[in-house]
């Protein structure tokens, strides 16, 4: 007997986008699913189109609450699902047909705790090409398996800092549960939790998570609330590497804290929002009283002084810092392949 894998679907204000997502599941090569469909106060036609779904397909459960938040969805979903696995599907993504059955078969070979696979990303209203997304018969996909410690050096990669398209066994998630009290990062946080708990990952090589961008995707939003929320996150696991003793990781993460904080200090500059550039430039002055500024090589001190001093220049060094990355990163694909 197969094992039975729940499929957690928060819905929320996701008409134009809800049928797709739930068909990409029902046409799975894996039969023993179960869609869980969390309403979450929708003020749209999302609501009617759930129930319309749930008549056509038994194996589509739907569940309702008022709006508390994907958070709040998701773990309400994770209460609910009877399944041995939980795939986690955002509900204006899509799935391709063997995804289901191929993390699963990942998963019960290596005896991981997590699967997940590639993003495709595309536009709103466009389906994938079919020759990209058809069934394949001809030879296994390609895939590979990360320990814990290699794990964590994958999850500051996007490969794994989000939830949707995750495979995770459900004895692994035990008492753990997504925040509610945060508006943003908080699925960054349910991952980072799962890897500090000892977490192993079969990633599948392919782009088989059909990412489907357009405005309203929640990690667009910038607002103050929006970026306070990510910060904490950020924060968080920032400081518990540094306490964890994994000092590299944790000076890779302040790194990125300062270009995603200057990333938002642009973006202000840019709308001309003058609170927004206030509120990131103080957060970006925050930084240096803490211990681990303190850890960060000259080149990034100098790039934060000169962000903070000279903001012209902190372009430059920015720059030059990435096509560094860049030829470094061509350098070391070079060696492997001799």
């Amino acid at each position: 007997m197969e094992d039975f894998i729940s499929v957690i679907i928060p819905v929320y204000n996701v008409e134009s986008y809800i049928r797709s997502c739930v068909e990409s599941v029902l046409v799975q090569t894996y039969s023993a699913f179960e869609a869980i469909l969390i309403e979450d106060g929708s003020t749209d036609n999302s609501l009617p189109l759930c129930e319309t779904l749930c008549r056509e397909d038994p194996r589509i459960r739907l569940i309702q609450q008022d709006h508390k938040g994907v958070s709040a969805a998701r773990n309400l979903g994770i209460e609910e699902a009877k399944g041995k696995y939980l795939f986690f599907l955002d509900s204006d993504d899509m799935i391709h047909p063997q995804l289901l059955e191929t993390l699963y078969q990942l998963m019960e070979t290596e005896h991981t705790t997590m699967a997940t696979e590639g993003l495709h990303y595309g536009k709103a209203g466009v389906r994938p090409k079919a020759g990209g997304w058809k069934i394949r018969t001809d030879r296994p996909p390609r895939s590979f398996y990360l320990e814990n410690k290699k794990a964590f050096k994958y999850f500051y990669k996007s490969i794994l800092r989000g939830v949707g398209g995750k495979m995770i066994r459900r004895r692994a998630i035990c008492s753990l549960r997504f925040k509610e009290d945060l508006s943003q990062g908080e699925d960054t946080l349910f991952i980072y939790q799962l890897l500090a708990g000892g977490a192993d990952v079969s990633v599948l090589c392919c782009n088989w998570y059909y990412y489907r961008m357009h405005k309203r995707n929640a990690s667009k939003d910038l607002s103050i609330a929006a970026c306070r929320s990510k910060y904490k996150v950020e924060r968080y696991i920032c400081d518990s590497e540094m306490r964890s003793g994994r000092k590299e990781n944790a000076i890779g993460k302040e790194w990125y804290i300062l270009e995603t904080m200057t990333v938002w200090y642009e973006t202000g500059r840019r709308c001309r929002n003058a609170a927004f550039m206030k509120y990131t430039k103080n957060l970006i002055k925050a930084e240096r009283r803490l211990k681990i500024f303190r850890q960060l090589c000259c080149w990034m001190k100098l790039y934060y002084y000169s962000f903070l001093y000279c903001y012209p220049f902190s372009k430059i060094i920015l720059k030059v810092e990435r096509t560094v990355w860049k030829i470094c990163d061509s350098s070391k694909r070079y060696i492997k392949s001799q």
